[in-house]
């Protein structure tokens, strides 16, 4: 049966195995894709071009010291197994360039009036169109079709259509390239309607076949628009997610699966599970952010969104994510105590700052949160920042006789009478009448050296 093929394709995704990089040349709409392949023994590049304006398909490939391009212009008819050229529009063509061996084959076939005209040199030399020449077409036809991906989102859905979705795994079997085969893949994905088993399936093989974890990413993205209805299939996703090693790729695919939302309780675990393995900090924060904006957490997922973050080195990433944890608000005191205690954590005085002044600022604190806040406010080394901490504190209402003896007694280290004078005249400032209060401010107003700093404090206290 004859297959009326349209070189019409379109590539939208780039590059693969040993690290991501995109190359895009639009020259009359192309999209080029190069994949490369090193190991210790081989080399291995393909490059893609498609020319939709042109009707043009254009695929070149490099390996252990073979060269070979192939160019599809315009309407053209193959054999079913792509054996043999069966018919070409007029405007169509098809040019072959082979090199290997030392040697090299050029084809070329078009429309002419008598039907399909062949070209075949080798070396330069015009050669007959014999069986041997068929023999050597057959074969690069063959690669066109598993290495370069030619018409590979109609063959999908012929063999889909034809023997099933197991047919297309088997196929995909015995393609080369992490490319060509992600797009098989998403093919089978988009055009059948898969049962968790069969989408394991897909995700077992595609983990044990497709090595660039960009292409990875690519299908699992593609797989989160149909394939996440249903806990178990968010399971299976998630199964995928761990097998990518890129900490951007991952972020991409578990960024995917949260868009999408309606996570149970078991699937946040698992996807906080996920998350920790996350090495790049900012990759890891992002995600914990879109957690904890999207999704309410239990006490289980709490503790692993917790353990997730504490293994942040950034002082900016985690004061990020723990300021995103508390707008959840609600915390239970262990959580808040947690939360408060990672602080002294963060190198950085003014991301500690802004941390401990949104915990006063967003939750409640009862005497021993309140003792282990000032505990943190007193690792603070900027008297700037410390004040401004302790001011935060102070705004919580009228604060209680403890509270105010406790934040005299931190104020106490700080060093520059200017922001020691400051914070006491808040505290004078505060209403309070009791008589350990003015005491205790007396008492601190006494280790201020400069006299004029001094007198502000004691007129606040006794005016």
């Amino acid at each position: 049966m004859k297959r009326f093929l349209k070189a019409t394709v379109t590539l939208l995704f780039l590059m693969t195995v040993g690290g991501v990089f995109a190359v895009s040349a639009m020259v009359r709409s192309t999209t080029i894709q190069r994949t490369e392949v090193k190991t210790s023994s081989s080399k291995r590049t393909n490059e893609y071009s498609i020319r939709t304006e042109d009707n043009e398909w254009h695929w070149k490939h490099s390996e252990n010291g073979i060269a070979l391009e192939v160019k599809i212009r315009g309407q053209i008819e193959f054999a079913e197994d792509y054996s043999d050229i069966t018919s070409i529009s007029d405007s169509g063509s098809i040019q072959i360039i082979d090199e290997r061996g030392g040697s090299t084959r050029r084809f070329e076939a078009k429309s002419g009036a008598g039907g399909i005209q062949r070209h075949y040199s080798v070396n330069g030399s015009q050669r007959a169109f014999d069986q041997e020449a068929k023999t050597w077409l057959a074969k690069v036809l063959d690669d066109s079709v598993r290495q370069g991906g030619y018409d590979a989102r109609p063959r999908v859905r012929r063999i889909l259509q034809r023997s099933g979705p197991n047919a297309v795994l088997q196929e995909i079997t015995t393609l080369k390239g992490d490319y060509v085969k992600r797009i098989y893949f998403d093919e089978l994905l988009k055009n059948a309607k898969l049962d968790d088993s069969m989408v394991r399936q897909v995700l077992h093989q595609a983990a044990t076949e497709i090595h660039s974890d960009y292409e990875k990413a690519e299908l699992l993205v593609q797989m989160s628009k149909d394939y996440l209805a249903t806990d178990a299939q968010r399971t299976i996703y998630i199964e995928g997610v761990n097998t990518i090693h890129s900490d951007y790729e991952k972020g991409r695919a578990l960024g995917a699966l949260l868009k999408k939302g309606s996570l149970s309780a078991e699937n946040v675990s698992f996807a906080l599970r996920a998350v920790k393995t996350v090495s790049s900090d900012y990759e890891r924060a992002q995600l914990l952010i879109k957690i904890a904006e999207g999704f309410t957490l239990d006490d289980k997922s709490r503790a692993a969104y917790l353990d997730a973050m504490s293994s942040i080195q950034s002082d900016y990433e985690k004061g990020r994510v723990l300021a995103s944890f508390i707008k959840k608000g609600a915390l239970e005191k262990n959580e808040l105590l947690f939360v408060i205690k990672t602080a002294p954590g963060i190198k950085s005085d003014y991301e500690r700052a802004q941390l401990l002044i949104k915990i006063a600022e967003e939750e409640k604190l009862d005497e021993t949160c309140r003792i282990a806040f000032l505990d943190a406010v007193a690792t603070i080394g900027s008297d700037y920042e410390k004040g401004r901490v302790l001011g935060a504190f102070l705004k919580k209402g009228e604060p209680q006789k403890e509270t105010l003896l406790l934040a005299v007694k931190t104020a106490s280290n700080i060093t520059s009478d200017y922001e020691k004078a400051q914070f006491l005249i808040k505290v004078a400032n505060s209403g309070s009448s009791d008589e350990s209060v003015k005491s205790a401010l007396v008492n601190a107003a006494r280790t201020i050296h400069s006299e004029y700093e001094r007198g502000r404090v004691l007129n606040a206290v006794f005016k």
